[in-house]
């Protein structure tokens, strides 16, 4: 991408001998025959003017499906003419589980891939976001910024390049709000923070910039074969945006399936609760390697060092009194977790909390879950019952196994209690 600008001042460089550096320093370097004057109206010019670029025809494509090839177009013109080669600089800010796989200009002014610069990156995640007003909209908790350079090119007022930007979401959809940033950088040192960096975010300068946009709102499934017409659509979406469920994949092209009908083991469901407590800033559920096992559960098998599940994910949860085993002494991780025991591991988890965050059901009640049940299940059925945690999910056999799709809502529904402590 070009950037344009009408004064010699970065425009009209002269190629300085190896190891040579400019004398001047601050927020513009000049190049003979450039003066001090000259600097101070680039910047009054840019500054007025909003920076030098516009970015237009944003596609983000919504609603997609995350996967690796995840692609968001734009189109950058020139506002202002250069006198000579300057680097463009683009600043994408994604979110953090999601990696820009690649930038490509396509023309007709430039193409060619641009350049990552972590150096630039860091003036973004500092410099950018502490500044205030117009053009600028702060930090961002769970975003990260993505900064490059073009080649060095000469722009001329309405020159146009597109900008194809290459996603790789992980998986992880959901819905967020990106920030693209423009600026230029020096021909010959692009990466000079000392004296350019104030030049590498000139796109958000002015009263009214240009070559900003910001909180661009988008939207992605998940996965592919949970799409928003279907009747677990937010829960499934919600837990996988937070990563708390995973689907099967990657298939070709990064996407993943849900498989909701699918069956959930004991060891699966602990791993997901444990992850929605986690998620919902509940102490006690950061899983980490190294710890003590509390329990022994013999069918668990050897830990693996290198691998959370299913002990450390276990362990955590008996020590919460989430699951207790079985009689025998085992857990039986990998057999289908049945509806009773996904009730009472979440009602157990949240009465772990102390408070009052679950209710107890008045005498008069009616429960239609849980009939059944053996006593200890039927009590937690009728208490999730009463708490909306069993909402959205069919009147089904306690005994029977529970599908992924409703184990997704349960944890969904716990999460929405979760969020009004």
């Amino acid at each position: 991408m070009r950037s344009a600008l009408p004064l010699a001042a970065i425009a009209a460089q002269r190629p300085r001998a190896a190891g040579t550096r400019s004398a001047v320093t601050g927020p513009v370097r000049l190049r003979a025959p450039c003066t001090i004057a000259g600097a101070a109206l680039l910047v009054a010019l840019a500054i007025l003017l909003g920076g030098c670029v516009k970015i237009t025809n944003v596609e983000l494509n919504g609603n997609a499906d995350a996967g690796s090839n995840h692609l968001i177009t734009m189109e950058a013109a020139a506002t202002m003419s250069s006198d000579g080669p300057v680097r463009g600089v683009i600043a994408i800010r994604i979110p953090s589980a999601w990696d820009v796989r690649s930038v490509t200009l396509t023309g007709p002014a430039v193409t060619g891939t641009v350049e990552r610069s972590t150096t630039m990156e860091n003036v973004y995640a500092s410099d950018w976001e502490a500044t205030v007003g117009v053009g600028h909209n702060g930090h961002k908790s769970g975003y990260k910024w993505w900064v490059g350079y073009s080649s060095a090119e000469v722009w001329a007022v309405g020159d146009r390049t597109g900008v194809v930007i290459a996603v790789d979401t992980h998986g992880r959809g959901g819905t967020y709000q990106l920030d693209f940033a423009t600026g230029i950088a020096d021909k010959d040192d692009p990466e000079d923070a000392a004296g350019d960096k104030g030049l590498w975010q000139i796109g958000s300068a002015g009263v009214a910039p240009t070559g900003i946009l910001l909180d661009r709102g988008i939207t992605l499934n998940c996965f592919t074969d949970v799409q928003p017409e279907g009747p677990f659509y937010e829960a499934i979406q919600g837990l996988g945006a937070k990563g708390i469920i995973q689907g099967y994949g990657p298939m070709p092209g990064g996407y993943h399936e849900f498989r909701g009908i699918n069956p959930v083991n004991r060891a699966q469901y602990v791993k997901f609760i444990c992850g929605a407590l986690n998620a919902a800033g509940v102490p006690g559920y950061t899983i980490t390697e190294g710890m003590a096992a509390p329990v022994n559960f013999p069918d668990l098998g050897a830990d693996n060092p290198t691998d959370l599940y299913p002990h450390e994910y276990v362990w955590t949860a008996w020590s919460h009194g989430i699951v207790k085993g079985y009689s025998n002494g085992n857990f039986q991780p990998y057999v289908p977790v049945e509806r009773g025991h996904v009730i009472s591991m979440t009602v157990r988890a949240l009465q772990a909390l102390g408070g009052s965050l679950l209710a107890m059901p008045p005498a008069g009640f009616v429960q239609t879950w849980g009939k059944d049940m053996l006593a200890e299940h039927k009590a937690n059925a009728r208490i999730a019952e009463y708490n909306h945690l069993l909402d959205g999910i069919p009147v089904a056999s306690g005994v029977a196994s529970m599908p992924r799709q409703e184990a997704a809502q349960v944890m969904w529904n716990m999460m929405n209690l979760l969020a009004k402590r």
